[in-house]
């Protein structure tokens, strides 16, 4: 495999408040400061009191519930269908290829498109004639 010379992150931040998926999909973020926690840190160490933590305050953490849709992610094939035609088991994630992650990209401009809006095929081939880009495998 050829190493790219340049590595580009497509991943997008996630939040409670940016539409990506539909409602069911969604991902959740429970926010939990530091002064929230100091009575549950203070109960990993017996004796320790809140007025013993700097400022009052114990470890601010984030409990995200997540889908497999959330964000920038790679479908494994048993995400369509858990076997093939010959009725052999689908790849799972931790099955798929590193390398499959590492491949010529092409980057289509959809930013006119109001948010939400599912992007059609005939749009995908008005952009890549757009661009004057062919498809190629892999890409």
């Amino acid at each position: 495999m050829k190493v790219p010379s340049r590595i580009i992150d497509i991943s997008m931040t996630m939040d409670n408040e940016t539409v990506v998926d539909p409602e069911v999909m969604r991902p959740r973020i429970e926010y939990k400061t530091g002064a929230d926690n100091a009575e549950m840190v203070c109960s990993f160490f017996p004796g320790l009191q809140v007025s013993d933590l700097p400022g009052g305050e114990g470890w601010a953490w984030e409990r995200i519930d997540l889908g497999t849709h959330n964000g920038t992610h790679l479908d494994a094939p048993y995400h369509y269908h858990s076997v093939d035609r010959q009725g052999r088991r689908m790849m799972m994630i931790d099955e798929v290829p590193l390398d499959w992650c590492f491949r010529p990209g092409v980057k289509l401009d959809f930013r006119r498109l109001p948010d939400g809006h599912v992007v059609q095929p005939d749009e995908v081939e008005a952009e890549l004639a757009r661009i004057g880009h062919t498809l190629q495998p892999l890409d």
